[in-house]
């Protein structure tokens, strides 16, 4: 099983972590960190130097034994009881416990539990960051998915249909496509009009008129992994200033795309947008871009103040726009995967 070699091979990385943080073993409660480390997202993992245990209610353990009874699987699966975790923990012979970005409540429930130092890390996201080949192919069937979406809103995104119309028959086309969820769970995003302004705006009742733009942001999740893309459309013939702009932010996309390579800080990245906005006498609400994979947003990212550097293995997105209250809205986005020596757009 693919999967079983995968885990093995981020369970090797993890403790070349923990070797260079000087720590002596990763906690993981965060349900897509589990689901990273050890191929479900239920339970509670310990990952030490040389074992590594995963905890878990009986149901799951029979549920997932495909899983956890593969001779190749390295964590050694125990029934989760209230108080086996820190028992094991404080007994041994660990002294420094890297956790994951907690709660000031939680972080201080579990100093209370675990006799032992704890420490703020965010080894499990760094390690998400760069993809290996087998999450690139599972985020390349995600983003196939999303471009079907997106074919499919050209087809759909009319004069005079409701915008909640649109949106069923769109994510009706991403889920038969094999997407494990509508789009970014909550559902994607569509607003025409004066609503487009609004970058988080869901879609209504009203109906899509003439000469209006149309922005629609969607994705799907193939396996766990996202994708996540954005158009924005004219509905028939767009006034000159509308038009100009939507093809200047769709230049500015692409422009920026090409200036991705490794090594790039991501806060370069979007003083490039933000600049070339300013120079067209905009301003920029949002950052350039986000890693994609389990989450919709994770490392890198891709703003003002980001310290990200741009590697190897990364997938994020590209997404520059502009926003008129009571007007309109303009944003293009794709998905890019940063390779050694190119650069590969998927949902292009």
């Amino acid at each position: 099983m693919a999967l079983i070699s995968e885990i093995g091979k981020r369970l090797l990385k993890a403790r070349e972590e923990l070797e260079d943080n000087k720590l002596d073993a990763l906690l993981i409660t965060n349900p897509k960190n589990l689901l990273y480390f050890t191929g479900k997202d239920t339970g509670r993992a310990l990952i030490m130097r040389n074992d590594a245990v995963l905890w878990v209610k009986e149901l799951y353990r029979d549920l997932y034994s495909e899983i956890y009874s593969n001779a190749g699987y390295e964590f050694d699966l125990r029934i989760y009881e209230e108080g086996t975790i820190k028992n094991l923990i404080n007994k041994s012979k660990i002294k420094r416990v890297g956790v994951e970005n907690m709660g000031i409540s939680e972080f201080n429930r579990l100093a209370g539990e675990v006799k032992k130092e704890l420490v703020h890390c965010k080894i499990p996201e760094t390690l998400r960051a760069i993809k290996s080949g087998y999450e690139i192919e599972l985020i390349k069937r995600s983003a196939n998915m999303a471009k079907m979406g997106m074919k499919k809103a050209y087809e759909t995104v009319k004069e005079g249909i409701k915008e909640l119309d649109a949106v069923s028959k769109i994510e009706y086309e991403i889920r038969i496509c094999g997407s494990e969820t509508p789009p970014f769970g909550e559902g994607m995003l569509l607003a025409s009009g004066a609503s487009g302004a609004d970058v988080h705006a869901h879609a209504g009742t009203k109906r899509i008129c003439l000469g209006s733009l149309v922005v629609v942001d969607l994705g799907a999740r193939y396996q766990g992994y996202y994708s996540d893309m954005t158009r924005t459309l004219a509905v028939g013939k767009l006034g000159k200033k509308e038009g100009e702009l939507l093809e200047f932010v769709e230049n500015l996309e692409l422009e920026t795309i090409d200036r991705v390579e490794v090594g790039t800080k991501a806060s370069e990245l979007h003083r490039f947008v933000e600049k070339s906005m300013e120079k067209k006498g905009y301003k920029f609400y949002h950052s350039t871009g986000h890693g994609v994979g389990l989450n919709v947003h994770e490392i890198p990212n891709i703003g003002p103040k980001s310290e990200d550097v741009l590697k190897g293995g990364m997938v994020f997105t590209i997404e520059p726009g502009i926003y008129i209250p009571g007007k309109f809205g303009i944003r293009f986005e794709d998905m890019v995967l940063l390779q050694k020596n190119r650069i590969e757009l998927l949902t292009r």
